[in-house]
């Protein structure tokens, strides 16, 4: 972030030693006029300010005992390397995330990590940030080629695609689904485009990664914009094309398993947009709305607690899976300092994953945060004595 990249100086040096300089400008550091007029008596009778004083009257010392934050991520990290391999993996999470192939402010954040782990540390996240640019141009080029036409019929849309080099980016996985005819139609247009321009390389497609937007629409109004990832728009589709749904059947017409299917749909019982009923054997069936806010009506109409209770466990688990990036941050930490409550690793989470720019950063309270490491807890990965959380098999 611009705005902190001070932190990125060792202490010391670069912006520390700026900071100390304004400070000397204001005349916070100007001479001490006993000192001036040669008054020993009155120098012998120097006494330290407090700790409780105001870090402005210091004279600077607040800004030399700043915080190296980078060097702090280190430790907890356990080495540099460990730490390098965790930021390729969070800019690999937020490149394929991001719709918009805007890397500015990682560029500039590459950048300053440069300055103190030295370019071959970095140079597969170069890499990664170059092929997103170079994504941009290839997609900008096809889509000029097709006149900005889909050819996926009516409803489709046009790809827009981050072509990555395998050998530098952190493993991908692997999910596949059965995708909507029209997308597959769209995705073999532009591999075959693809091909022409950067023969003889081919695309190998990644359907579960990458952010879809939608517009839905409903005889009494639509929503433009909706945001979600691609299994949860084919989906939604699935119920364009038929309105009604039992959990099995949706999950072989997709070629996943049942939960994935169920944890999936959370999304849109939240929004309302598809509702869940009972058929007359008492099994669970899902029917899209028949108008904006239907399948929230439908779900009250319905009076049954256990419809409430399934909806507010999925978009727990789907709560528990976002906030999945912090994992590694919590075991960090535990790795180093053994054992911490959950309020200690609340604070140092705020502290280092701020908001900055278009990011939310670590915006989770701390019973949120209790629910996640207790999942942990039940996945063994940690454990859980006397309020205070550690790594588990550490003793």
């Amino acid at each position: 972030d611009p705005d902190s990249s001070d932190l990125l100086e060792p202490v010391g040096g670069g912006a520390a030693a700026e900071v100390v300089q304004e400070a000397a400008a204001d005349g916070d550091m100007a001479p001490d006029p006993d000192e001036s007029r040669g008054d020993e008596a009155a120098m012998l009778k120097w006494e330290p300010e407090p700790v409780t004083a105001d870090g402005a009257s210091s004279g600077g010392a607040a800004a030399r005992r700043a915080p190296d934050v980078l060097a702090i991520l280190v430790q907890i990290y356990g080495s540099k390397a460990t730490f390098v391999n965790e930021f390729r993996k969070m800019l690999s999470e937020k490149l394929l995330a991001s719709a918009s192939h805007d890397t500015e402010k990682e560029v500039r954040n590459l950048e300053l990590l440069k300055k103190r782990f030295g370019d071959a540390a970095l140079s597969a996240c170069e890499v990664m940030l170059t092929d997103v640019a170079e994504s941009r141009r290839i997609s900008r080029s096809i889509q000029q080629h097709f006149g900005g036409v889909s050819g996926g019929g009516e409803g489709a849309t046009l790809i827009d695609a981050t072509v990555v080099s395998r050998l530098c980016w952190p493993s991908l996985p692997t999910d596949t689904f059965t995708l909507p005819a029209g997308v597959k139609k769209e995705m073999a247009r532009f591999e075959k485009q693809f091909a022409h321009i950067k023969a003889p390389r081919k695309l190998v497609w990644k359907p579960s990664l990458g952010t879809v937007t939608l517009d839905v629409t409903f005889p009494d109004g639509s929503v433009g914009d909706v945001q979600c990832k691609p299994l949860q728009a084919t989906i939604l589709l699935r119920f364009g094309a038929q309105q009604r749904w039992a959990l099995a059947d949706l999950a072989s017409e997709l070629g996943i398993a049942t939960d994935v299917v169920r944890k999936n749909l959370s999304i849109w019982l939240n929004r309302g947009f598809i509702s869940e009923v009972r058929d007359a054997g008492g099994g669970a069936v899902f029917e899209a709305a028949t108008s904006l806010g239907a399948g929230d009506e439908s779900r009250h109409d319905a009076g049954e607690d256990e419809d409430g209770d399934a909806v507010a466990s999925l978009a727990e688990e789907q709560r528990i899976a976002e906030m999945k990036v912090y994992e590694q941050y919590v075991i960090g930490m535990l790795t180093n300092l053994e054992s911490l409550p959950v309020q200690r690793i609340h604070n140092m989470l705020k502290m280092f994953v701020p908001a900055s720019g278009g990011d939310r950063g670590y915006d989770c309270s701390e019973q949120e945060l209790q629910r996640f490491l207790m999942h942990m807890v039940e996945e063994a990965k940690l454990e859980h004595s006397a309020g205070q959380y550690r790594i588990a098999g550490r003793h």
